[in-house]
């Protein structure tokens, strides 16, 4: 009588594994673990709490403009500040549950949560061919002590779904982040770009030489970080560095002083 009792708990075990092998259960929103994901990773209800980033836009950094009737070409970051990528984008803006999950993934080491966002930059990139061109994907690197501390680095597990849809090489071995810089949360503008000079250096310069290259990284505030990334693969012979972020920051006095300027 055990015998058979055991027969038919293993039969059974073997039903529910094939049963679950055919017809996989739906994963669950990891964000709310309520609802079933979807194609981005994220559920509907929790994708529609994300402010995406719509028109006009700043054509070099992608935050978006406050009037398109005073036809602004550029915010009024970019006009007073230098950057050296040639374009960012990002797909969300920096605030509400966005910036919740992003905390997560940083700062409370939620792992899986870089691979669900870094599907989301794979739904934007297929709404925006110009982004196919790049032929080599690089994350935006950190410092190994940070390295040591959080367990990953959230740049490169954003970079790694993207690099598997567009079938191009993932440089996470061609620059390094010597300076151990301070957060940047709670520095000024200026502060954030002496903050970041010289923290980088490309060690593979080869790779980088000619190469059209898309920078990753989680978010772009000041754009200090990316700008600084990018100056140093320009001057090691990148062709061109792009920028992809999951959020980017927007100052509403930014908004005001495009109002007041005319967004000259």
């Amino acid at each position: 009588m055990i015998k058979i009792s055991k027969w038919k708990w293993m039969k059974g075990q073997i039903c529910d594994g094939m049963v679950e092998l055919l017809f996989p259960a739906a994963e669950m929103c990891p964000v709310c673990h309520q609802e079933k994901s979807e194609s981005s990773g994220i559920g509907r209800n929790c994708l529609q709490k994300i402010a995406l980033i719509t028109p006009p836009l700043c054509l070099k950094c992608g935050r978006p403009q406050r009037l398109e009737v005073f036809n602004a070409k550029y915010c009024q970051q970019c006009l007073v500040t230098g950057y050296y990528f040639s374009q960012a984008r990002a797909v969300g803006l920096y605030e509400g549950l966005l910036r919740e999950i992003l905390a997560e993934l940083k700062y409370r080491y939620r792992p899986e949560l870089g691979q669900v966002l870094g599907k989301l930059l794979i739904e934007w990139v297929k709404l925006h061919r110009e982004y196919h061109d790049p032929n080599l994907i690089i994350p935006v690197p950190i410092n190994t002590q940070k390295l040591n501390q959080r367990g990953y680095n959230q740049a490169e597990l954003l970079a790694n779904p993207l690099q598997k849809y567009l079938g191009i090489r993932l440089g996470n071995d061609i620059m390094v982040r010597e300076k151990l810089t301070e957060s940047q949360n709670a520095l000024s503008k200026v502060e954030r770009f002496l903050n970041v000079k010289g923290a980088f250096r490309v060690i593979n310069t080869k790779s980088v030489t000619g190469a059209r290259i898309l920078l990753i990284d989680d978010i772009l505030t000041t754009g200090a970080t990316a700008s600084e990334a990018a100056r140093v693969l320009l001057r090691a012979g990148a062709l061109d560095v792009k920028v992809l972020t999951v959020a980017i920051g927007v100052m509403d006095a930014q908004w005001v002083e495009n109002i007041e300027d005319g967004g000259e």
